[in-house]
């Protein structure tokens, strides 16, 4: 869950910027972003595994809260950007007119518009913390801290592999992910800036 927050939040200022802000390097910047998404965990686990040596957070859940955005940030800050782009801009300058900031502006106008995007976000974001295996595996090693995925690997001692525990377990494990997408499917089909710009 801190994770997602992270991640969310993060996510909802650089989107926001890539959307709105002109700078330097902005394109290149975007390009970055979504080339660090494709890249596989595989190859960030040993340098991040080495960070996290060096500022003494392993066998921690901490490891966890700060390793999680690096795989779910890229992904959160394109389609955050993509989302406040697709608001119409006349909103945000109307209330810059009305004397709020960008910052006011950002807050008041922009993210109760795109409360569906952040959904979908942190939906995301939730659902691959939940299921994320790797690096539960490596930066992980006592028992009181490991996730429901290393945990159900554990099951499995030597060749013996229990089908029927690990089914149940399974299922177990997917019935609040089922519930989190049965609650948040209603928000995401809302279209909430729908008819809020008469041309």
């Amino acid at each position: 869950m801190a994770s997602t927050v992270v991640a969310l939040v993060c996510a909802a200022l650089a989107g926001y910027a890539l959307a709105r802000l002109r700078f330097r390097g902005a394109q290149g910047f975007t390009v970055t972003v979504l080339v660090t998404y494709v890249m596989p965990g595989a190859l960030l686990f040993i340098p991040l595994y080495q960070l996290l040596i060096g500022v003494r957070l392993t066998d921690s859940l901490w490891s966890l809260v700060v390793t999680y955005p690096t795989f779910t940030l890229p992904f959160a800050t394109w389609l955050l950007a993509g989302y406040f782009a697709s608001i119409p801009v006349e909103l945000e300058e109307a209330a810059l007119v009305d004397g709020c900031t960008r910052f006011q502006a950002f807050l008041r106008v922009m993210l109760p518009l795109a409360k569906p995007g952040l959904l979908a976000v942190a939906l995301f974001t939730l659902t691959n913390a939940w299921n994320e295996f790797l690096f539960a595996f490596v930066f992980i090693t006592k028992d009181e801290y490991k996730t429901l995925p290393v945990g159900m690997q554990s099951m499995i001692t030597g060749d013996v592999v229990p089908q029927g525990q690990l089914a149940a377990a399974s299922l177990l494990v997917s019935i609040p992910v089922v519930i989190m997408y049965a609650f948040g499917q209603r928000f995401l089909t809302e279209g909430l800036t729908a008819g809020a710009v008469k041309g």
